[in-house]
């Protein structure tokens, strides 16, 4: 059986919700151009694995468990918003995560031990973010322009960073669901 899964780090901040909540609302944001992300979806990608044979799960959580031993939780900060790719073709808003430099040596070696296990890995460098709405169309583009004005350099507040999981990602008529399958603790 072959499943979809990624490798990543659960967001929430009571602020982003309540912020969210006020956008989610403006008329001016056009509710059909943008495709609000469940906050209980709410995650930092670090590895996307993409299709993967469900039989590699165990020998991915080893290799998750080997490369984030002695990794600390800690503390982050979210600020400011964007636009993937780039604001001429906005297609994802996201909001911006601080300093996930704690995790990074971790993350590498996860990589290279994937690339030395035989998992194809794409090489698109590590662009920490939380993804908070999918754009279907440019018909709000005036009011994100005026949004990412507003909020380019927002403090949402600081969040704890202290697990990672491995994800697998459903795809439901309403949505994907993130399916947690091994959660490895930072340590606190």
């Amino acid at each position: 059986m072959i499943k979809r899964l990624f490798i990543g780090i659960p967001i929430y901040s009571e602020t982003v919700f309540q912020v969210g909540e006020t956008w989610k609302t403006n008329e001016k944001l056009n509710p059909d151009g943008l495709k609000w992300v469940n906050p209980k979806n709410w995650h930092v990608t670090l590895i996307f694995l993409g299709n993967t044979p469900a039989t590699t799960i165990p020998q991915l959580q080893n290799l998750i468990e080997q490369s984030f031993t002695n990794i600390q939780a800690f503390r982050t900060n979210l600020s400011g918003v964007g636009v993937f790719p780039n604001s001429n073709n906005p297609k994802v808003l996201w909001l911006g995560i601080e300093n996930l430099r704690a995790l990074l040596p971790a993350q590498i070696s996860l990589v290279e031990l994937l690339k030395q296990n035989g998992f194809p890995l794409d090489n698109k460098p590590l662009k920490p973010h939380l993804t908070l709405a999918r754009i279907k169309n440019s018909a709000s583009r005036m009011a994100i322009d005026f949004l990412i004005d507003r909020y380019l350099n927002f403090d949402f507040g600081s969040v704890v960073i202290d697990k990672v999981i491995l994800y697998e990602s459903i795809s439901t008529p309403d949505g994907p669901i993130y399916k947690p399958l091994f959660l490895k603790s930072l340590e606190s």
